[in-house]
This record gives C-alpha cells, structure tokens and sequence, in this order.
C-alpha cells in the first residue's frame, strides 16, 4: 500500500537535470502553495528538518538525500544515487505534506 500511496505522489511530479547536473529539481504539475509556516510544525514522517524560512526548508530524509521544498511545491533532491532514487524520495515528501497540508 506505502508503494501505491509513493507512486501516486510521484505522478504528480515533473523531474528535470539541474545545471549542475548532480541534483534532481521535482516540479509539481499542477499548481499548489503549501504553507511552510504550518508544516514547520509537523512531524515529517523519516525527515528531519535542517533548515526553515518563510519561502522554502531544507529536510533531511533517512536515506541521506537533502530535499529543499519552496512554498510553490518545487523540490531539489540533492545526494541521491540515482535519478529513480531521488523520484522516490521526492514523490513520497510531495505525499506526506498533501497529507499533513489537509489536516
């Protein structure tokens, strides 16, 4: 079930190179605005926050990866060994703050 409710999050996205061809940038498809002021609050389930301003944090996922969400749902997923990694890790972040934005 965890890997349907990640793939759902995950098709949501759009995932380009960034230039410096070492990290992965996650564009939402549809436009959204989350409210980092909120979700600085919230237990991010296996991510522990690094950094927060009022325009984007910087979260720390289990695996390593660095993920840097902006309030416009943009993410850059930084350290993963992989394209298909950083995807995942971007598609399951995207679905748990839908998640916690709802409640």
């Amino acid at each position: 079930m965890k890997v349907v409710e990640m793939e759902r999050g995950r098709d949501q996205l759009f995932f380009k190179l960034c230039s410096d061809h070492l990290s992965i940038e996650a564009i939402p498809r549809k436009m959204i605005h989350l409210d980092l002021v909120k979700l600085k609050d919230c237990v991010i389930s296996g991510h522990e926050l690094m950094m927060w301003t009022p325009h984007f944090m910087v979260l720390k996922n289990q695996a390593g990866q660095e993920i840097t969400l902006r309030k416009d749902g943009r993410m850059v997923i930084r350290k993963a060994a992989s394209e298909h990694i950083a995807q995942r890790a971007a598609g399951d972040l995207m679905h748990q703050v839908q998640c916690a934005t709802r409640n």
